[in-house]
């Protein structure tokens, strides 16, 4: 009774409002204003203490209190003023405090001075740590003040007088930087120390004051090493205190920007800022977002004015500038940002702008900012990591591992290293070949690569001799790499097994997941990331999203309408929702997505559209486009160009085509759940239907849905629901009109088609059968079984075009599977090959009975069986005819074929 289910739809998540910050709260004494700032009260603290340190200026707890107070809203000046040198004599503290205030906007020297003053006091170990971080973030790590200091902080370590909070953030700050192998361990090592201590109330600054700092370095510590859950997991430590602290908000929000957690990164970021307006992380988080998203206006007005304005300088802001400049394809902006940075903090910026190009999916110009960040730092694992990995997908294997070895050799604890060595060492090494044919080269398993290479190199070469004369570029050299396995797919894309698509362009070198689990299409798959090799190239690298993701979707479906990415099923749920995205917005369909089904829905959109673009416009518009779009251009700018209108008119035109598609392709009446709307009378009569299913009564439920259908109620859900209460009676036959009026409904889909197939083979009729699933496998091109049903049934009654035509589907989706080896087998004989055909019949029986492919088996023994015959083992052939003969449901011509089998002499 599956078919009377229901179907989840997976609703994509409703953006909530943020949370609003609760108002701040007035404070009567001291000891609920030193609460007060401790629980996320800076406000009301800061105005109770102002007044008390009027009272008693010369208290220096109140005073640095005041300052955190201060800080915590980003009111610097007022910070400033309260921590003013002037004001009797400062303590170590003040001066370290300041020095942070100075760092932050930008007087490295200023910040440096009070540094160096505070650390002449001998016992003054902090002081040490925020010298020493200063001078390696400014490049100056083997200047021999920055390693003197290091060494005194690590003698003071071994000699047993690091014992406070500060001092163990001191030491770690020594570990990390010394930059060895063993600096992340021995920096997490003595973080964990300092936050085992207990609270120090006899310090001058607030207890808790010191933790946060503590945590909020081992948090940046964390995500240096692409550990975003466990950095989140440190910040939360602080935020489970005070829901509302700045900083630790914004060190969450960016480790959700370097997992590409767009919408959480933006949220938290705005969080952020309801607390401090002025948080140069969080500032940095909302620029870096709008530039990968396309924003380049919203993301330069961000860096110059609110980052640099409030901290001259910033590398992040930097590279959010330096970013656009790429984008634009300015190279004179683009070398006046990056002569700024390298006054200043050059490797943060350069390792700011590199992940920042990735994202957006810039290469080659990553490759040549990590150049320049390697020849002023050849030493840096943080580079040579993300060059290396950089240079994998650019294809340059032997440089890319180089690099990553060089990294690993320094830095033991970066994820994405580690896991890409181990790649290679475990897996990519004893496992693959690579098999050439001209210009390409393919990776792929070395286990049974003779039996899928051959169908791989012909998809790719008729793809490109496609593509080519299309676009009239020859992308050269091409490298393809397929992987078996999910987890190894994933890390050789981006370093860590966690991705959820099957390919990924990367220029000239695309991965994917090979066709080893049955689980997709792999001829859609190749077809749709050659197109953007295309895209790519013409663009140079510049091209948005959802325009490569449409282009590719609309050669896809050119190359095989069944492959076709145009669920108007899907559009129209979003569309009663509210959630589809307009032409303008389509780049955030992509980035923004929610959860899978948005980002179904993005594709779909962006399939649609850039089939309309290129009906409407033709091809050779878009092509100028993609040229544009590398030039620096934008999207407004060019379809004013090539296209000779604003975006917003092509926006509206597209729009009233594509809901004349939706509605052309979605009819009748749908459940409330569909409608987004609340449930009426026909919904009841639906559920009444469902109900008397459930309980077998499905005299009852066939009358209800007959009730519904004639009462303004007809349309998909009620016609297949119908169809299938009749599958389970006597009336079975009266199914096959119902499942008629439900393809009228939805000519898309392919659901009632199969259920046809199944009426046909159910009542005999093999030749019905035959052209349902040929009908079903034109629409849907990525389900196994219908293809795999026709490969058989055109075997067994002679039918070498379906046979061919089914099993050619087959093969691009599970070539191992042990009916479409038999196919092969038997296409083989057909020509001749006897001995590819005995190959062929001997690798489908190898593992008959076991993995995820192993389905059947009837349908596949009789494939077997004709395959083992034409390969001329007649005893096998006689034996795997016995056991399909013995199946009772077994088709007339299907036991007619192995009775031949069974008793040929």
């Amino acid at each position: 009774m599956g078919g009377l289910e229901v179907p989840e739809e997976g609703d994509e998540p409703v953006a909530k409002e943020p949370p609003k910050r609760p108002e701040p709260v007035v404070v009567s004494d001291l000891a609920g204003a030193f609460a007060a700032l401790e629980q996320g009260n800076p406000e009301g603290a800061a105005a109770f203490l102002a007044g008390a340190l009027r009272q008693k200026p010369g208290d220096e707890r109140v005073r640095l209190a005041l300052a955190h107070a201060h800080l915590a809203t980003g009111a610097t000046d007022l910070a400033a003023a309260a921590l003013d040198l002037k004001a009797g004599q400062p303590s170590p503290a003040r001066l370290r405090l300041l020095a942070r205030l100075l760092a932050a906007k930008g007087d490295q020297a200023g910040a440096i001075a009070l540094l160096q003053k505070a650390a002449n006091d001998p016992s003054e170990l902090p002081a040490r740590g925020e010298l020493l971080s200063l001078l390696v973030a400014a490049g100056q790590e083997k200047d021999p003040r920055a390693v003197a200091l290091r060494e005194q902080l690590y003698d003071a370590y071994d000699a047993g007088k690091a014992k406070t909070v500060e001092e163990l953030t001191a030491v770690a700050r020594a570990a990390l930087a010394r930059g060895s192998t063993g600096a992340f361990h021995d920096a997490n090592m003595v973080l964990g120390e300092a936050e085992k201590l207990p609270l120090e109330t006899a310090s001058l600054e607030p207890a808790f004051a010191l933790r946060d700092r503590a945590l909020l370095l081992r948090g940046v510590m964390f995500r240096e090493k692409y550990a975003a859950t466990e950095a989140i997991e440190t910040y939360e430590q602080i935020l489970r205190r005070d829901a509302w602290h700045a900083e630790a908000l914004a060190g969450v929000a960016a480790a959700h920007l370097e997992e590409l957690r767009l919408a959480a990164a933006s949220e938290t970021a705005q969080r952020a800022l309801q607390v401090n307006p002025r948080q140069p992380e969080a500032l940095g988080v909302l620029a870096k977002v709008a530039l990968v998203e396309g924003r380049r206006d919203e993301a330069t007005a961000r860096a110059q004015g609110d980052m640099l304005a409030a901290s001259p300088g910033h590398p992040d802001a930097l590279a959010v500038l330096a970013g656009a400049a790429l984008a634009r394809d300015d190279q004179a902006a683009y070398a006046r940002l990056r002569d700024q940075a390298v006054a200043g903090n050059p490797l943060a910026f350069y390792l700011a702008l590199a992940d920042l190009l990735v994202s957006m999916h810039m290469y080659e110009q990553t490759g040549t900012v990590l150049d320049e960040a390697a020849r002023r730092a050849p030493d840096n694992a943080y580079v040579q990591s993300a060059m290396g990995l950089n240079l994998l997908r650019l294809g340059k294997e032997t440089e890319g591992r180089a690099a990553l070895k060089a990294a690993w050799k320094r830095d033991r604890f970066n994820e994405r290293t580690r896991n890409t060595l181990d790649l290679y060492d475990q897996r990519i090494d004893p496992l693959y070949t690579d098999v050439s044919d001209g210009d390409l080269s393919l990776r792929l398993l070395k286990e049974d690569q003779e039996y899928v290479s051959g169908d791989m190199l012909a998809i790719i070469a008729r793809a490109r001799q496609s593509l080519d004369k299309r676009y009239a570029l020859r992308p050269t050299p091409l490298r393809i790499e397929v992987f078996a396995d999910p987890s190894d797919f994933s890390v050789r894309t981006i370093g860590v097994p966690s991705l959820g698509a099957v390919g990924v362009c990367f220029g000239r070198l695309i991965t994917a997941l090979g066709p080893y689990a049955g689980t997709h299409n792999f001829h859609q798959v190749v077809w749709h990331e050659l197109a953007h090799v295309y895209a790519v190239q013409l663009s140079k690298g510049r091209v948005p999203r959802w325009f490569t993701e449409g282009l590719s979707e609309w050669e896809s479906e050119l190359a095989d309408p069944s492959w076709a990415r145009e669920s108007a099923e899907l559009l129209a749920v979003a569309r009663r929702k509210g959630t589809l995205r307009r032409l303008s917005e389509l780049e955030l369909a992509f980035l923004r997505a929610g959860s899978a089904q948005a980002m179904e829905v993005a594709y779909t959109t962006a399939a649609y559209a850039v089939r309309y673009l290129g009906e409407t416009y033709g091809l050779p518009r878009l092509i100028a486009m993609l040229k544009g779009y590398g030039e620096g251009g934008t999207t407004e700018a060019l379809m004013e160009r090539h296209l000779g209108k604003p975006l917003a008119v092509v926006e509206k035109e597209f729009e009233t085509w594509l809901f004349g598609q939706i509605d052309a392709k979605i009819k009748g009446w749908e459940p409330a759940k569909s409608r987004g709307d609340k449930p009426d009378e026909r919904d009841k009569l639906l559920t009444e239907a469902f109900a008397h299913a459930q309980k077998k009564d499905m005299t009852s439920a066939a009358r209800v849905l007959q009730q519904l259908i004639q009462g303004r109620g007809d349309g998909f859900v009620p016609r297949m629901t119908l169809a299938e209460v009749l599958m389970q009676g006597p009336s079975w036959k009266q199914a096959a009109e119902h499942y008629e009026k439900a393809r009228g409904f939805r000519p898309e889909s392919v659901e009632p088609i199969i259920r046809l197939a199944e009426l046909a083979r159910r009542d005999g009729d093999v030749a019905r059968e035959k052209a349902l699933l040929r009908e079903g496998l034109a629409i849907d091109g990525m389900s196994y079984d219908p293809a795999a049903r026709l490969v058989m049934l055109a075997a067994v009654t002679a039918d070498a075009p379906n046979r061919d035509y089914a099993l050619d589907r087959a093969a691009a989706i599970a070539p191992l599977h042990p009916l479409t080896l038999g196919g092969q087998a038997l296409r083989a004989a057909a020509t001749g090959d006897k001995a590819r055909a005995r190959s062929l019949s001997d690798r489908a029986l190898k593992n008959m009975n076991e993995g995820p492919l192993a389905k059947g088996p009837v349908d596949t023994l009789v494939v077997l069986a004709l395959a083992a015959d034409a390969a001329g083992d007649a005893t096998r052939a006689k034996i795997l005819a016995a056991r399909a003969g013995a199946e009772p449901k077994l088709p007339a011509p299907a036991k007619q074929a192995m009775e031949r089998v069974r008793t040929a002499k």
